[in-house]
């Protein structure tokens, strides 16, 4: 709305006119502009990709992007295992960021598989003027077997400026892969790609740390 294209307006107000305006940068915006001005080798550091983010971070299982664990616990039944595994996702399900959407979609007590189809607020950046945010949708299936559980995050998707005119709907395949995500040279991240593709690492590393600290060593 009004908000976005004042603030893009001020974005692109040369710094010099700001001097007699009300307008401030706020102090983290100052201290990089500050670092920038540096010279060369502080910018090209700054664009360097960390390893956790780099080529091969976003595995691909028959063309889509999967990650799996294994969570081993040794001298516990598959049962028990599938309660404990119940249990985090349903305290999941009911996580701040959830969209109200999420929920398990389907349990073999038999099998002792449990899937569960998630839906949650993604938050890239907050100002007082907006939030950056996506929607991301993905899948759990968690498999139950004595002495070990395995947990698949896949099937992800962002739905991106949720709610306006401009709101677009991507696939992880189109969007965090090492292909569409890093250029050519495996030096630089694309900016958007780049933005989806790390929020998606950090947040699969929480799941993921979230399931072991559940199954592994619950809360009695």
């Amino acid at each position: 709305g009004m908000k976005k294209y004042l603030l893009l307006a001020m974005l692109l107000i040369p710094a010099l006119s700001w001097a007699q305006s009300e307008w401030e940068i706020p102090d983290f915006e100052k201290k990089q502009s500050v670092e920038d001005t540096k010279g060369e080798s502080t910018r090209k550091a700054k664009k360097a990709i960390l390893p956790r983010y780099n080529v091969g971070a976003v595995p691909e299982i028959d063309g889509k992007v999967e990650w799996e664990e294994t969570f081993s616990v040794p001298n516990t039944d598959a049962e028990t295992l599938y309660n404990r595994t119940l249990e985090a996702m349903s305290l999941l399900i009911k996580g701040k960021q959830q969209t109200g959407r999420s929920r398990i979609s389907a349990v073999n007590k038999q099998e002792k598989i449990i899937a569960a189809n998630m839906e949650e607020e993604m938050v890239f950046a907050t100002s007082s003027f907006a939030k950056d945010f996506t929607h991301f949708r993905y899948s759990i299936i968690a498999e139950c077997k004595d002495n070990a559980v395995n947990v698949k995050l896949c099937r992800m998707t962002y739905k991106y400026d949720v709610g306006r005119p401009e709101e677009e709907s991507y696939t992880a395949e189109e969007l965090i892969t090492d292909k569409q995500a890093i250029n050519k040279k495996g030096t630089k991240m694309f900016r958007l790609n780049g933005k989806f593709r790390m929020k998606t690492i950090d947040r699969k590393d929480e799941l993921f740390s979230f399931f072991k600290s559940r199954i592994t060593s619950p809360a009695e």
